[in-house]
């Protein structure tokens, strides 16, 4: 045999062995990896689990393997829903301080959410809650039933995110502070009101069918209660709670301050918008009392978190929170299960503009009595001295293309309250 055929004989056999060896080495690497894998996820004790390497992370969400490319510097976020039903435009919320101990050089302006699966940025909004430096950063994400979530944080350059919420003292229309988001608007008088034969008290709702900021355009065309395609303000407030305020209520009587006088704008970004509103002094069964109100809407939502201070020196304060009947036709709700109460009704004006939701949600730990009491839907609570308490108010238009009927109304409103008590676990 020719010393040239050996020798080729010889490197084949070589290689062959090479090619072996390292499909062996291959193998182990790949085995090893799938321990590390299982031990991550036993040790988390969650379905869902990231395990991060140089080029990339295996996620798995509900027994489900999916590979994404994910940078290894990045913070995993698990959001967890325990509830059978499917959650919406819900905010997570992380508070600033721990985030920036576990994402480097995290700023305001480069800290970036990311979703864990597609690796597609999700807007985001950092939080100062009145404070000079940041307290928290959220972001938003619709979950189903009995399911968690992941999300990265990292650094990175962050999209322009639109707009979704805004809020604004309207100096043009007698002080009227207005707010809305994509879904609904509402707003509040001002003291310039006072003086005008149409004065009114307690909470507004525009109804709108579109998920564009309308208010500026609306007060700048000066013709709101007509729905030209958009939508409009059908809702009579006069005095009366209107769609879900609050007033000392002694017997029957509602004690209503006179309009807010001065504002402040807290926070305002494109997931949420939270402002308060100050009530000057005004005599409640012999004594003065003060109010501020912090109101919150986010995004995606069409309830507003309100959050009430009532200062008073000495005694209790009876203290009312509902929405009013109109002339009796409405559709009547209290639901002392899930603690809300509701009002659905035909819009105010002489076109048939379609049906308003309102109702008001309270927390089963502020203690509220419902009631069916001086021509409203009530809430009932006495204040001690310097007491805040917090609920949750909210609209809706059976034309604005979120609940055609009074039943999905009901439904949403009960699912929130169920959200409320069982809020989303969330760790990082």
């Amino acid at each position: 045999m020719p010393l040239e055929l050996k020798l080729s004989d010889f490197s084949h056999r070589i290689n062959n062995f090479i090619e072996v060896l390292v499909s062996i080495i291959i193998m182990k690497i790949k085995m090893i990896r799938f321990f590390l894998v299982a031990f991550a996820i036993l040790t988390m004790g969650i379905t869902n689990a990231c395990v991060a390497h140089n080029k990339g992370a295996f996620i798995w969400t509900n027994g489900s393997r999916h590979t994404n490319l994910i940078d290894s510097a990045g913070l995993l976020v698990k959001v967890k829903n325990t509830l059978s039903t499917k959650r919406t435009a819900q905010t997570i919320a992380l508070d600033w301080k721990r985030l920036c101990k576990k994402v480097k050089n995290a700023t305001v302006n480069n800290i970036v959410v990311y979703d864990a699966i597609t690796n597609k940025q999700i807007p985001s909004q950092v939080l100062y809650k009145g404070k000079k430096s940041p307290q928290d950063l959220i972001f938003q994400t619709d979950i189903s039933a009995e399911t968690t979530l992941n999300f990265i944080i990292r650094t990175g350059t962050r999209d322009d995110y639109k707009r979704k919420t805004f809020g604004r003292q309207v100096p043009e229309r007698f002080d009227d502070f207005a707010w809305e988001n994509d879904v609904v608007a509402f707003r509040m008088y001002g003291a310039a009101l006072e003086t005008q034969p149409d004065n009114a008290k307690g909470l507004d709702v525009w109804s709108k069918n579109t998920p564009e900021l309308v208010l500026n355009k609306w007060y700048k065309e000066g013709d709101y209660h007509t729905n030209h395609g958009l939508g409009m303000d059908g809702y009579k407030v006069g005095f009366s709670l209107g769609a879900g305020d609050s007033a000392p209520l002694i017997g029957d009587k509602f004690i209503f301050p006179k309009n807010y006088d001065s504002y402040k704008i807290i926070d305002e970004g494109p997931i949420r918008l939270t402002f308060e509103l100050n009530f000057s002094a005004w005599n409640v069964n012999g004594q003065q009392v003060t109010e501020t109100k912090r109101i919150t809407l986010d995004a995606g939502s069409s309830i507003n978190k309100i959050e009430n201070f009532y200062h008073f020196k000495v005694g209790v304060l009876p203290i009312a929170v509902g929405v009013t009947k109109h002339s009796g036709d409405g559709s009547i709700k209290l639901d002392n299960i899930n603690n809300y109460v509701s009002y659905w009704d035909k819009t105010d004006g002489k076109i048939d503009n379609g049906m308003i939701g309102v109702g008001v949600i309270f927390p089963a730990a502020e203690g509220f009595k419902l009631a069916d009491q001086a021509n409203h839907l009530l809430g009932l609570k006495t204040l001690r001295k310097n007491q805040q308490f917090v609920y949750y108010q909210g609209a809706t238009w059976n034309r604005g293309g979120h609940f055609t009927n009074e039943d999905e109304w009901l439904k949403y409103l009960e699912n929130y309250s169920k959200n409320l008590q069982q809020p989303l676990i969330v760790a990082f």
